[in-house]
């Protein structure tokens, strides 16, 4: 009997132990296939958020003149991408305390016949910090430098600093601002020249043969040129958008020429809503 006992019980333990076995591979199994179906819809959610999120709108090929404000152009896009993505959480707070000083920005800038959309060089300038002081000597929200500050009517001396006083630096920036579109007439080289000066800017014309910016950009300082890239992401992460100041003279010929067209043409092949807006005398700027 004694014999005949042990080959049951390890027969039995064999298969309780089998059992066991498959139970624990079935478990593990399961586990694992729901963790893969886990995996499935966090991934189908993400890629559903991300399809939801507001894209980058650029120019492709060429400049599409109906839609101006939406597009920037394609030597900026990639910058301007993971710019939002790094400073978009620091300018965001910037938006949010900066409303007296936006207000105050555009109702200046209004006053002296110029794009209120100038104010996010102050952003990028200063931070909207009155007392920001660079290490070439520039201060206040549009650190200015103090020989221009003086030739724009601001007291500068030992006791008193006006390019601190939002007002009254804001109406001097204002009227730089003004001094260099009359001169270039092209507000991308305008915020190149309020970086490094219009001598700067007006070499990299004569160096290149050309008033564009995307192709002089190459003789300015790397300074500047990274200072006019940050200008337009901050732009499109306050506006969603491109605009009138983050496009060279050339795009908006072409969209004036546009609007020249849309204006010969009978209404009725103006079918777009937006060339429509263009054929009823629309434009630009």
């Amino acid at each position: 009997m004694k014999n005949l006992i042990t080959p049951i019980k390890l027969h039995r333990g064999l298969k309780d132990w089998t059992v066991g076995l498959l139970v624990f591979f079935l478990a593990l199994s399961s586990t694992s296939f729901k963790s893969k179906i886990d995996i499935k819809d966090k991934k189908s959610a993400s890629e559903k958020t991300e399809k939801n999120k507001p894209g980058l709108t650029f120019f492709h090929s060429s400049f599409d003149s109906s839609k101006p404000y939406a597009q920037l152009n394609p030597n900026v896009v990639s910058f301007v991408k993971k710019y939002i993505k790094v400073e978009g959480p620091t300018l965001d707070k910037i938006k949010a305390r900066g409303k007296r000083q936006f207000d105050l920005y555009d109702k200046i800038l209004k006053s002296h016949g110029l794009p209120k959309e100038l104010k996010y060089l102050s952003v990028i300038e200063s931070g909207l910090t009155a007392k920001a002081v660079s290490v070439a000597g520039a201060t206040g929200p549009w650190q200015i430098m103090q020989e221009e500050a003086i030739r724009m009517g601001l007291k500068v001396n030992a006791t008193v600093d006006e390019r601190t006083n939002f007002k009254k630096s804001t109406h001097a920036a204002a009227k730089i601002l003004k001094e260099l579109y009359n001169q270039f007439n092209d507000w991308t080289l305008v915020i190149a020249a309020y970086n490094c000066g219009a001598g700067r800017v007006r070499f990299a014309i004569r160096k290149s043969g050309s008033k564009n910016y995307w192709d002089l950009n190459r003789y300015l300082p790397l300074e500047t040129r990274f200072h006019v890239k940050r200008f337009i992401g901050t732009h499109y992460i306050f506006e969603g958008s491109g605009g009138v100041t983050t496009t060279t003279a050339a795009e908006i010929k072409r969209y004036n020429l546009k609007v020249a067209e849309m204006q010969a043409k009978p209404l009725d092949v103006c079918e777009d809503l937006t060339l429509v807006k263009l054929r009823n005398g629309h434009k630009y700027l």
